[in-house]
């Protein structure tokens, strides 16, 4: 099996607390990958220590003021020069086997794809939020998690929409199975390589907070994802460092 160059690219808003587990799980998985890896990691809007932290572990740092995780994803992705892009959110960590078991699909026949999610606690809440992922990937045929995929796919779809304020990442997904299926390629779970991601929202939350935000925050959530308001997003995206930090 060829070794293939490999970005990963991890978007950052003030995340000083779980970076470096985020970094420490990249170089372990490193440690398993005989090709080249470099690791971008974009801060957004940061005020921390997390530039700090990213450039002590020798990834490349870049700036995006933005308020948009697609803008953010594809800055990312720009400013790499590997053949494959992995994504991973800086609050979560990659499975050791990740780069092998990718290059291992994309040399298979995969465009690309995307990994299990598994939470860092464990409750009856969380557990059940795990399977309702699970059934949503069933029925969307779209895996999230930390997506992977060469440059070359990337391009061609345009990355990820950056009209999107929320759900970049389903979108994506959806796009790239669409682009591989016309030219025989398939969109793979990465099977064994679960993403390790943490807890905390269900700390703020609630364990059933997933199932709650489903019934109670529908209305808000249509709304984020036609863009006409964003009261949602923010709060439950790019300002819930900002609030957790404060509280």
């Amino acid at each position: 099996m060829p070794d293939r160059s490999i970005a990963v690219i991890i978007p950052a808003h003030n995340e000083e607390r779980h970076l470096p587990a985020c970094l420490d799980a990249v170089e372990a998985a490193r440690a398993r990958y005989s090709g080249a890896l470099e690791t971008v990691v974009v801060c957004n809007r940061c005020t921390d220590a997390t530039e700090a932290i990213a450039r002590a572990y020798g990834a490349r740092t870049i700036r995006d003021e933005s308020r948009c995780l697609a803008t953010i994803r594809n800055a990312g992705v720009a400013a790499s020069d590997a053949e494959v892009i992995v994504t991973c959110d800086a609050d979560s960590r990659l499975h050791p086997a990740t780069f092998g078991l990718v290059v291992e699909a994309l040399e298979g026949g995969a465009v690309g794809g995307g990994v299990d999610v598994r939470f860092d606690r464990r409750s009856r809440g969380i557990r059940c939020t795990e399977l309702l992922l699970d059934l949503m990937v069933r029925i969307t045929g779209v895996p999230c998690g930390a997506f992977w995929t060469t440059r070359a796919a990337f391009d061609a779809i345009g990355g990820f929409d950056e009209r999107l304020p929320m759900s970049e990442d389903l979108d994506f997904g959806k796009r790239l199975r669409r682009w591989g299926r016309a030219r025989a390629l398939d969109y793979r779970r990465l099977a064994g390589a679960p993403l390790l991601t943490s807890a905390r929202k269900f700390d703020a939350y609630g364990d059933w907070s997933f199932f709650r935000m489903m019934v109670f925050d529908a209305l808000r959530i249509r709304r984020s994802l036609r863009g006409d308001d964003t009261d949602f997003v923010d709060e439950y995206f790019y300002d819930f460092n900002d609030r957790v930090r404060r509280e």
